[in-house]
């Protein structure tokens, strides 16, 4: 579920999954294009309980954008919330955490192959052609799954719940666990699937985490509606070496960090739902910088919040993710590197990730 299920009373909508069909002012096409080299997805959350999830599909190349692909291609609705997608092989596996299932996909055509039911799925790392870990929401579970029969073959148990992102970094798995007395990372034998060792933080409820250019790890902690100030920790796995904290404001509620395609320069969001511009924004800072930026480099407007990021490992182009307060369908502003806008387009109910797909 996204941060944003928590925080507002989710409004009333139309039960809307059909795409548009219309192809004016970057609306998306109801048509299930050919097969392409560079596929952009956005994973689009919906609302709770809703059913509205999506998979919509930007192609670069052609500026074309698809509506919610996995309904076009099986005739059926996702499903919500949806989380987070992940490529393993030939198949894209789609975490929807309310519906309790992980779907998989066919990659080139978005058939559906197979169901995984797990609890609350959140997202999915790859550790081997035959394993992959499943983070879960309101659990202590890590469940471990075989990627090529679709199945679930174990679990690992954390002293947290809510675990949330996972790094895979010289064959040690990393995973961070979202829960608000949670102040550590634990990192994972992907041989045995135990847990092995534990990091102390600067702050509490990590959770997200990053590898930058120089194999450093940048870990993000907080919850700011539990009180709990977000932090950002630099850390050395070889050396095993706290190299930088930083603290971020009481009222700053950060999300969502990328590094840029040289991975010298994280971006992140900061996000403000009381209508105010405080705090508002998509920020980004050198990995040796002294502290935290004191102003966005892409502002958000009144009464506006962005809730997806992400940055094309090719282009560097900027994507980022309107959710119009998930009362409506979002959009996604792509810029360029010195923050000009290069196109626009409508995405499904509450655009949260990007998937950037280079597979031919």
């Amino acid at each position: 579920m996204g941060r944003k299920n928590y925080q507002i009373v989710i409004a009333i909508l139309l039960f809307t999954w059909m795409a548009s069909c219309k192809k004016d002012n970057g609306a998306p096409c109801c048509t299930l294009p050919s097969t392409d080299s560079a596929n952009v997805y956005v994973v689009c959350e919906g609302n709770l309980g809703n059913g509205d999830g999506s998979l919509y599909l930007y192609r670069p190349k052609k500026d074309s954008t698809y509506g919610d692909v996995y309904n076009i291609a099986n005739k059926k609705i996702l499903g919500d919330v949806f989380q987070s997608m992940t490529r393993i092989g030939d198949n894209l596996f789609l975490c929807v955490n309310n519906s309790d299932k992980v779907v998989v996909i066919n990659a080139n055509n978005w058939q559906e192959v197979s169901t995984i039911n797990i609890p609350k799925p959140r997202y999915i790392l790859q550790v081997s052609s035959t394993k992959a870990y499943v983070s879960t929401l309101f659990s202590e579970k890590i469940y471990v799954i075989n990627p090529q029969t679709f199945s679930i073959t174990g679990s690992i148990s954390l002293p947290y719940q809510n675990p949330e992102k996972l790094l895979l970094h010289k064959n040690v798995a990393y995973a961070c666990t979202w829960d608000t007395a949670c102040n550590h990372l634990y990192t994972i034998d992907i041989n045995t699937d135990k847990v092995t060792d534990s990091i102390q933080l600067t702050g509490k409820a990590p959770q997200e985490i990053l590898l930058d250019k120089e194999q450093k790890l940048w870990i993000l902690s907080g919850n700011a509606p539990e009180g709990k100030v977000a932090t950002i920790d630099r850390y050395d796995p070889d050396a095993k070496k706290m190299l930088a904290s930083y603290a971020f404001s009481p009222s700053a509620d950060p999300l969502r960090p990328v590094f840029n395609n040289t991975a010298d320069t994280m971006y992140f969001i900061e996000a403000n739902y009381n209508g105010g511009i405080e705090n508002n924004g998509i920020y980004r800072m050198g990995i040796k910088e002294a502290s935290l930026p004191a102003t966005p480099f892409i502002a958000a407007h009144a009464f506006q919040y962005f809730w997806a990021l992400g940055i094309d490992p090719v282009t560097g182009y900027i994507y980022v993710g309107d959710p119009k307060g998930f009362t409506q369908k979002g959009s996604v502003t792509i810029y360029r590197p010195d923050a000009t806008t290069i196109t626009h387009f409508a995405s499904g109910i509450g655009p949260g990730h990007f998937y950037f797909d280079e597979h031919k």
